[in-house]
Order: C-alpha cells, then sequence, then structure tokens
C-alpha cells in the first residue's frame, strides 16, 4: 500500500482552504522526528501554535493515522516516538512557508 492509498483508511480531514481562482499549493514529505521524547506535550503546543498562524490545512501522518496539525488533541493520539518518520502534508496558498516552519519544529532535536 502506498502512502497514496492512507487516504483511504483515515477519518476525513479539515477541508481545503483553497478556493476557486485562489493560488493553492500543497508540500508533502516526509520528516523524521529525532526528539528524543517524540513528539510530546510541549513540542505539540509549540507545533499547533505555528500552525495556526498560517491559512493553510496542516496534516501530520504517522503510517496509516492522520492528525490535523493545528489540533492538539489530535497530535497527542498521534503518538509519535522517538526516531519515527512522519509524513507532514501542507495544503493552502501560504503553504511553503508553513512547511519551513512546521518542518523546523518537527526535525528539531529540542523541537522548539
Amino acid at each position: 500500500m502506498s502512502r497514496d492509498d492512507v487516504s483511504d483508511l483515515a477519518a476525513p480531514g479539515p477541508a481545503s482552504p483553497c478556493r476557486a481562482g485562489d493560488t493553492c499549493q500543497s508540500v508533502r514529505r516526509t520528516i523524521r522526528v529525532v526528539n528524543p521524547r517524540g513528539l510530546h506535550p510541549r513540542i505539540i503546543d509549540f507545533f499547533t501554535k505555528t500552525a495556526k498562524q498560517f491559512q493553510s490545512v496542516v496534516t501530520v501522518w504517522n503510517g496509516d493515522v492522520r492528525a490535523d496539525g493545528k489540533s492538539v488533541f489530535d497530535l497527542i493520539l498521534l503518538v509519535v516516538l522517538p526516531e519515527t518518520d512522519v509524513v507532514l502534508e501542507v495544503e493552502g496558498p501560504d503553504a511553503p512557508e508553513a512547511f519551513d516552519s512546521l518542518a523546523r519544529v518537527l526535525a528539531s532535536a529540542g523541537g522548539e
């Protein structure tokens, strides 16, 4: 099963912020979480606050499970352990900027 097939297994995510005529971009890449505590509450809080600064929809995948990147609860339930590869997907008018900021949070050894 490819990563593209995963969307059929998870609950529907947030609606796309893109409307007809908008310039909409999508960025999707694998990021390794190297923090020795994985995605813990403090990092999750920082990640969601950063994600909420952007219009784009943010989704984080851990295997077949998807989480809304702007929801602390969703990310806690994702259970991302140290040295885990997650897929960060950002879609919207400010996707490249949002992706860069959020990828730095996920890939940071300190996470903040």
